[in-house]
């Protein structure tokens, strides 16, 4: 069993599945022991370790700890299905966790499909685009797998590099990703949007603020926007009030503070927080589709001007 335990963390997509199908048997009244039982997924390592997790939860411990020993759920999601199984509202908190987790891996998920054709495009475009020269005998056939496959390999060795780039410079690149003023505002709204969506679930669950407010911190990537909390987390345990320990983080959004004042003096906060969070997240996604449908647009039109300037001899 220990050999399970240290396993990596399950992905977005794995649990989502997982808390959609542990909220629809929560809400069914299946007791928890039998309910891990008919959990299905297609990921073997998982079933595996599901099946652990039955045989904990038989043997008297909780979905929350059972869950964490074996590496099912981390930290966060022990601390808030722990405060929501003594507050019970388990179906609840598991629905609003596989909401979160199946609307960042829908944008993912859409995110990659719409790379997918233009990169097409871009393979077939640097074969098509040196034929002319192969076909009038210019460019012999050596030369023309060095400058359609050479050109392939370069941009694939080049977006390879890129990619790892940021893990290899992150606190450089974090730091850029809040100076660029085409993208600081970008970063910002979304990973603040992160954060309340997960502040409001640990809310909603019973936990307490003082408690709540690091563990909705941590879920922020950029540790430059991250660090504006620290003054937060260190006077969250002062008695203040949740507005005025947030509105001394550098970016916060103006709504979401008035939403949290709002929330506080109606004993409402992690309903009112949840409501502006989702209809914020709503907003993203529709201003992501927008540009998710231009991007290949002027990616297509520029390949397109590339090729017919190469073809025109210039």
């Amino acid at each position: 069993m220990s050999n399970v335990a240290k396993n990596k963390p399950l992905n977005i997509e794995s649990l989502s599945l997982l808390f959609q199908q542990l909220a629809q048997l929560e809400s069914a009244g299946i007791p928890i022991a039998v309910a891990v039982g008919l959990i299905k997924t297609k990921d073997a390592n998982l079933q595996k370790r599901l099946t652990h997790m039955q045989q904990l939860i038989s043997a008297g411990a909780s979905v929350a700890s059972a869950g964490f020993k074996l590496g099912v759920f981390n930290h966060t999601h022990q601390t808030i299905l722990s405060a929501a199984e003594n507050s019970g509202k388990l179906a609840e908190i598991y629905q609003q966790l596989a909401t979160y987790y199946a609307n960042k891996y829908s944008r993912n998920k859409k995110i990659k499909s719409r790379l997918y054709l233009p990169a097409v495009t871009l393979l077939l475009a640097l074969f098509i685009e040196p034929i002319p020269l192969l076909v009038n005998s210019t460019i012999s056939v050596e030369t023309y797998l060095g400058l359609s496959l050479g050109r392939f390999i370069l941009i694939a060795c080049v977006l390879f590099i890129a990619s790892k780039l940021p893990s290899l410079f992150q606190s450089l690149f974090y730091r850029l990703q809040l100076q660029l003023s085409k993208v600081k505002g970008w970063v910002i709204r979304r990973q603040m949007n992160e954060f309340l969506l997960m502040l409001a679930t640990l809310l909603d669950a019973g936990v307490m603020f003082s408690e709540a407010l690091p563990l909705a911190v941590a879920t922020i990537k950029n540790t430059d926007l991250r660090a504006r909390f620290d003054r937060a987390i260190r006077d969250c345990h002062s008695g203040d009030s949740v507005t005025h320990i947030l509105s001394k983080v550098k970016g916060m959004p103006s709504v979401a503070l008035q939403i949290i004042h709002t929330g506080e003096e109606s004993g409402k906060l992690a309903t009112s927080v949840h409501h502006y969070a989702k209809r914020e997240a709503d907003m993203i996604n529709l201003a992501d589709d927008a540009l998710a449908e231009w991007l290949p647009r002027l990616f297509y039109t520029a390949v397109a001007l590339w090729m017919s300037a190469s073809l025109l001899g210039f």
